[in-house]
């Protein structure tokens, strides 16, 4: 099977812009390429951001667009199960900022690899803490040069995906989600699931 890693990082609070983000393509036993890029979030930084991820207005000057680093990307994210670390986080700030841009979004499957340890590794126990990026990685062994650098964050969520499998010999089929944007809400009355006014 073919991945595509992801992490972005986003400049405020509304989570539906980049300023970063790191890409790997690999296979279920090896990283084949990785590429990483500051991105132009045409929005405002916000403090806490910034104290996070370390990256400032004036270091996207002259970066390129959203729209100029998802036609770098697009084919693969269609093409690839996604694999990223908190998957839902991640996948919802690209639709966010597909939604804003009114680019049309592919469908896109996933794995996420705090779903996958805590399900393989820890057997489905109560272990949040333990699932942080850099507290799993830690725990594996797989380096974590820069916490909240898009790159580094990647290139931990690939060797946690790789370590994991190199441990539990796991088929990565029984993991694979489908990415569905917006969410449905739950309708608790009629005991069904409403999205974008339909009910399922």
């Amino acid at each position: 099977m073919e991945y595509i890693a992801l992490d972005v990082e986003t400049p405020n609070s509304k989570n539906d812009g980049i300023c970063s983000i790191g890409t790997l393509l690999m296979t279920d036993d090896k990283i084949t390429d990785e590429w990483y890029t500051l991105v132009d979030p045409e929005d405002i930084f916000e403090d806490f951001n910034i104290s996070i991820h370390h990256i400032h207005p004036r270091d996207v000057i002259g970066a390129p667009r959203f729209e100029e680093v998802w036609s770098k990307i697009s084919g693969y994210v269609s093409n690839r199960v996604i694999i990223a670390h908190n998957a839902e986080f991640d996948l919802t700030v690209l639709a966010k900022a597909l939604e804003n841009r009114r680019l049309p979004m592919p469908e896109m499957k996933y794995i996420c690899t705090v779903n996958l340890g805590k399900r393989v590794h820890y057997n489905g126990g109560n272990v949040k803490g333990d699932l942080v990026l850099s507290n799993f990685a830690r725990t594996l062994g797989v380096e974590l040069e820069q916490h909240h650098n898009a790159l580094f964050d990647t290139r931990a969520c690939a060797g946690i995906f790789l370590r994991l499998h190199e441990m539990y010999d796991f088929s990565s089929a029984d993991y694979v989600r489908k990415f569905r944007y917006p969410k449905p809400s739950r309708d608790y009355r009629r005991g069904t699931l409403k999205t974008n006014n339909a009910t399922i």
